[in-house]
């Protein structure tokens, strides 16, 4: 069993993944709107890579989304269960 941490991390990338569905935003487009490498965006979405802060706030931006919202949304997540 993993930490909350991991759990939090896990629930983040799952959220960046829903908002990138409800927006129709491609992979491609992100990468071109954050400047990360394709690899790297994709590592952070499928959580198998820590999203470093600098990154997810220019993920939140291209996705039109609030860092604060995609946090809060993450931790109701995890309270659900």
């Amino acid at each position: 069993m993993g930490t909350y941490g991991d759990a939090f991390n896990a629930a983040i990338a799952a959220e960046l993944r829903a908002e990138r569905g409800r927006n129709k935003v491609t992979i491609d487009s992100l990468v071109a709107a954050t400047g990360l490498s394709k690899s790297a965006v994709l590592n952070y979405l499928n959580n198998k890579r820590d999203i470093p802060t600098p990154a997810f706030v220019e993920l939140c931006h291209a996705l039109g989304v609030s860092p604060k919202l995609v946090f809060e949304r993450a931790e109701e997540a995890i309270e659900q269960g």
